[in-house]
């Protein structure tokens, strides 16, 4: 009799736990860009719309718990910027206290040597990627979709290891408006002799590509979401800026810069931002890609188009070589 009660009463508790688990809201599988965007990202011929874009960045967040996107604003025609944030589900949940974190430690008059010490120790690396500046330099939106997508899915020690330790702040394009005015230009030229070419119009409505030199005026709208709603309040340590640069000679570019070097910014912080680029060229190399250049081409100069080396961080550009827009 007491054995009989003791198995019901098992199987009770078995349905119950089955209609909990039936309750829990259940996350769709992350879906690849491939579904949403109707092709390959990258595939030749193709480029994005920003509300397709921004859409695809929604669904991620509604299918992980590892993401979540922030719209800090408006354009300066309008449309969302967004802000996306990739970590593990606890770092997700504690960003205010790594946010206090890098203010203290973004201000020496706040801490003594051994507080900054602790508190690095507590922190996580925050590392800032801005992605297509400029508009005709198209594939690193492409890039950032890919990229989120990959950091979402992978599960390895690795993966989860980069993750654990690091807050990534995704900024998928610091300039919609041009995307989608280049976009809208690409797919009339299609077919056509200026297929490929860049639309006679500038691609941002004030300053074109000058928006990139815009860094320490702060006249414009997506700068100052930038600076005012990223940089300043999470002091990122690695901003890391991707843009295109012509279709010849070198296929990308990393640092260290070349001369001039900016005197007001920290040596230390110029080292370390040649120690990183040196490292990504090392490991390009040993992957088997050809045609990295560093030592060449760019400088570390101006106020004009670099932010964060003047608040202790670092800022990698890469350089990679252009296609004619989304043309071979």
């Amino acid at each position: 009799m007491h054995a009989d009660n003791g198995a019901s009463l098992q199987r009770v508790r078995s349905v119950c736990c089955l209609l909990l688990l039936a309750a829990l809201p259940i996350r769709a599988a992350v879906p690849t860009p491939e579904s949403h965007f109707g092709h390959e990202i990258g595939a030749d011929r193709t480029v994005l719309d920003w509300d397709k874009v921004v859409a695809y960045f929604r669904l991620l967040e509604k299918s992980s718990d590892r993401i979540r996107v922030e719209e800090l604003g408006k354009t300066t025609e309008g449309r969302p910027f967004i802000l996306t944030t990739i970590s593990t589900p606890e770092n997700l949940r504690n960003l205010d206290r790594y946010r206090q974190i890098q203010a203290r430690l973004a201000d020496p008059r706040l801490t003594t040597t051994a507080e900054a010490e602790s508190l690095i120790a507590a922190g996580k690396s925050i590392v800032l990627i801005t992605c297509s500046i400029h508009s005709t330099e198209i594939a690193s939106t492409h890039t950032a979709i890919e990229f989120i997508y990959k950091l979402l899915t992978e599960d390895t020690p690795r993966r989860r290891a980069i993750l654990e330790n690091t807050i990534f702040l995704l900024v998928p394009s610091l300039n919609p408006d041009g995307l989608d005015l280049v976009t809208r230009w690409y797919r009339k030229q299609l077919g056509t002799p200026f297929e490929g070419t860049s639309p006679p119009e500038l691609y941002h409505k004030y300053v074109g590509h000058d928006n990139n030199r815009d860094w320490y005026m702060f006249t414009q709208a997506e700068t100052r979401l930038a600076v005012g709603k990223i940089h300043n309040v999470w002091r990122p340590q690695i901003v890391y800026d991707v843009h295109q640069m012509g279709p010849y000679a070198a296929r990308i570019f990393v640092p260290p810069w070349i001369d001039p070097i900016e005197p007001n910014i920290d040596p230390i912080i110029v080292q370390e931002t040649n120690m990183i680029g040196a490292g990504m060229a090392a490991d390009l190399t040993a992957a088997g890609k050809k045609g990295v250049v560093l030592n060449a081409l760019y400088d570390y100069w101006t106020p004009a188009r670099n932010y964060q080396g003047y608040h202790g961080g670092m800022r990698i550009l890469t350089e990679s070589a252009s296609a004619r827009l989304a043309t071979p």
